[in-house]
């Protein structure tokens, strides 16, 4: 049966090489555009003055802590407790790139220093909205309860969702339901104003990279095992009379 820490070390490495860096230098590039020019104070702006869906906000970023840690586990002891190699695997798939996804962000977060789009300040003062020099602040290492960038409710349910579609290539369900659950997620917490867009965009690329590279490792490993477990032999069938041969062996 498969686990979470198989092949760990060969599997962060993967998540950190090759063409992920493409998403994860997306992530900082979109960051780089979005902070300084103001648009992540415009955006911040237009939606909480247009969209007013404070339960979507709240479902949001409770939902962002409580299903990654259910969902996951949850999914590797159903494997295991129905003696279900695919199952464990795709939920150790999602445990391992969950690991993986939580050590990133909270490095990357303590290591920009971004302050949220609140600031520390009352959610209902007037003027909450009429600080555009907070989208640019910036303090690495401050530990001062900045830790905005990137977001970890959206990079940790698309690292599951990820994960999960990668083990199940092929499957519409897994990714018709996933994706959207994580998505939801991670646009609540613009509508929340829990985040800033370019917090949001960041961790769905570094999810999204980390998630699909652990999901695939696993997916290779399985169908490398059923592979090896398949043991076929072409036997000659000669004297008494016969002719021909015969395959022998196991599946």
């Amino acid at each position: 049966m498969p686990g979470p820490l198989d092949a760990l070390g060969t599997d962060t490495a993967r998540a950190f090489g090759g063409w992920n860096s493409i998403y994860y230098g997306a992530a900082i590039a979109g960051t780089a555009a979005l902070a300084p020019s103001g648009a992540d104070h415009a955006a911040r702006t237009w939606v909480q003055e247009r969209v007013h869906a404070p339960l979507w906000g709240q479902s949001a970023y409770y939902a962002g802590y409580l299903l990654p840690v259910l969902v996951a586990p949850g999914i590797y002891l159903a494997g295991l407790a129905g003696h279900d190699a695919g199952l464990a695997g795709a939920g150790a798939a999602a445990v391992q790139a969950l690991g993986l996804t939580v050590i990133t962000t909270a490095v990357l977060k303590v290591g920009t220093g971004r302050p949220f789009p609140m600031h520390g300040g009352d959610p209902n003062a007037p003027d909450r909205l009429d600080h555009p020099e907070y989208a640019r602040e910036f303090v690495p290492f401050g530990l001062a309860g900045r830790y905005a960038w990137p977001s970890g409710h959206t990079s940790a349910s698309i690292s599951i969702a990820a994960a999960l579609t990668a083990t199940a290539r092929g499957s519409i369900v897994v990714p018709a339901i996933a994706y959207p659950v994580a998505l939801g997620i991670g646009a609540g917490m613009i509508v929340g104003d829990h985040h800033w867009v370019s917090d949001v965009l960041a961790g769905a690329l570094i999810g999204q990279a980390i998630g699909w590279s652990v999901g695939e490792s696993f997916r290779e490993r399985a169908h490398g095992a059923r592979g090896e477990a398949a043991r076929l032999h072409l036997v000659p069938l000669l004297g008494a009379g016969l002719g021909g041969c015969a395959v022998v062996g196991e599946l």
